[in-house]
């Protein structure tokens, strides 16, 4: 039995009850370590073998990874990632919400300090990158991102996550449409203390909800499965 905790309590039961046949394809989006927080493992579990994980990082050969599957890392920045390799499931659990904030310098990859930047709409380029990956129109790509209208920095005041309110939900739904795409699930889920989660309509994307929202940590989940029109 896999111990989730926090927004996994939430995030790992959207993607798992999404996939129905464990001798499909799945390319894990933001993975290169496993046995921490139960995405892989979770697949693990289900019996898929023909898995493949992604990374900026290497996956080291101690790493639960390495040391409990025989699944293939492809350590590359995603948006470059090639558009040859095709999956049934795409799987991006809070990823997305990282991209282009912890490029500047590579400091994820290596800790090197750069001039102060930050690529705003890379996340919209890597959901685009990966729909690119779905194999056909039953593949599916299931993302969960953190809903709100904040954003999470470091002490040097850099920002390391985006939160996802009503108008940045919105840009996404557009540019999936205009790219041939569209959502055939979509779930909200809300916990004021990351143990007890709730599922909740869109209306938690008003404004007026806003109080209920943690300024620190996403404690408002926002999960959305994309297909080819």
């Amino acid at each position: 039995m896999i111990d989730l905790q926090g927004t996994k309590i939430v995030e790992v039961p959207y993607f798992t009850n999404q996939l129905n046949d464990n001798t499909e394809s799945v390319l894990i989006i933001g993975e290169c370590q496993g046995g921490i927080e139960g995405v892989s493992e979770s697949i693990h579990e289900l019996g898929f073998t023909n898995v493949a994980t992604t990374d900026i990082m290497p996956s080291e050969s101690n790493c639960w990874l390495r040391t409990n599957t025989t699944w293939n890392h492809i350590q590359c920045d995603f948006i470059e990632f090639d558009e040859s390799n095709k999956y049934d499931n795409i799987i991006s659990i809070s990823v997305f919400e990282h991209f282009g904030f912890w490029f500047a310098g590579n400091r994820m990859a290596n800790g090197l300090s750069a001039d102060d930047t930050c690529k705003w709409n890379h996340d919209l380029l890597g959901i685009n990158k990966a729909c690119k990956l779905l194999k056909d129109n039953n593949s599916k790509l299931i993302i969960t991102l953190p809903a709100g209208p904040y954003m999470n920095y470091e002490e040097s005041g850099e920002p390391f996550l985006r939160y996802y309110d009503y108008r940045r939900q919105s840009l996404i739904k557009l540019e999936l449409e205009r790219n041939g795409y569209y959502i055939s699930n979509e779930k909200f889920f809300f916990s004021s203390d990351f143990t007890n989660w709730e599922e909740m309509g869109a209306e938690i994307n008003d404004p007026k909800y806003y109080p209920h929202y943690n300024l620190y940590t996403p404690n408002v989940i926002w999960g959305l499965t994309i297909q080819k029109l």
